[in-house]
């Protein structure tokens, strides 16, 4: 049995697909009281404009979450966040829409879940994405993360590192993280 990679702060790295499943499942179960509660009339049909996979919604709550999860973000202008901001839901979308069907459906139930309102504040103590702080945001991924539903967990750990990786993937992150890039020589051996 291979064990998960670790971080610095021990935890595991990487999307595992027991995350996926375990937020498939709870998830359901939710999403359809959740629908059969709200309606579902107003569902956005298609992704956001510039995206293959996130929805209007979804954009929103990643834009919100980024920098409650990466607080390297503060140490850049306004401009710069932006962009990397930017970057980032590229980076989330381009990495879902890769994804086989059956993790894709697994993400969206988890990020449909978080669309409906009644549900999301009661699951996560959260009105509106854009008008939450960065302190109710971690609060609400602490929560998750450390919950001991398995559906909860999953879901926040799914969250923070579809968001942390995303950032971490750009080279303009990488002086934050303490990281000096590729040596030259290894990339210019690997790119001949």
């Amino acid at each position: 049995m291979t064990s998960e990679p670790e971080s610095i702060d021990g935890t595991a790295t990487g999307l595992q697909r027991r995350d996926f499943l375990k937020v498939g499942v709870g998830f359901s179960v939710a999403l359809t009281l959740g629908t059969a509660i709200v309606g579902c009339g107003d569902a956005p049909k298609g992704p956001a404009q510039g995206f293959a996979f996130l929805l209007p919604g979804d954009v929103e709550l990643f834009t919100s979450l980024a920098p409650a999860m990466v607080v390297d973000l503060a140490n850049f202008d306004e401009a710069q966040r932006k962009q990397l901001v930017r970057e980032m839901l590229r980076i989330i979308d381009g990495t879902l829409f890769a994804m086989g069907q059956g993790s894709q459906k697994e993400v969206r139930k988890l990020l449909d879940l978080l669309a409906i309102k009644p549900l999301r504040y009661a699951l996560t103590g959260v009105g509106a994405w854009s008008d939450a702080g960065v302190e109710k945001l971690q609060s609400f991924l602490e929560r998750w993360r450390g919950s001991r539903f398995a559906t909860l967990n999953a879901g926040g750990n799914v969250l923070v590192k579809l968001v942390s990786s995303s950032f971490y993937l750009q080279p303009a992150s990488w002086p934050s993280a303490g990281y000096p890039g590729p040596l030259d020589y290894v990339f210019n051996a690997v790119n001949a």
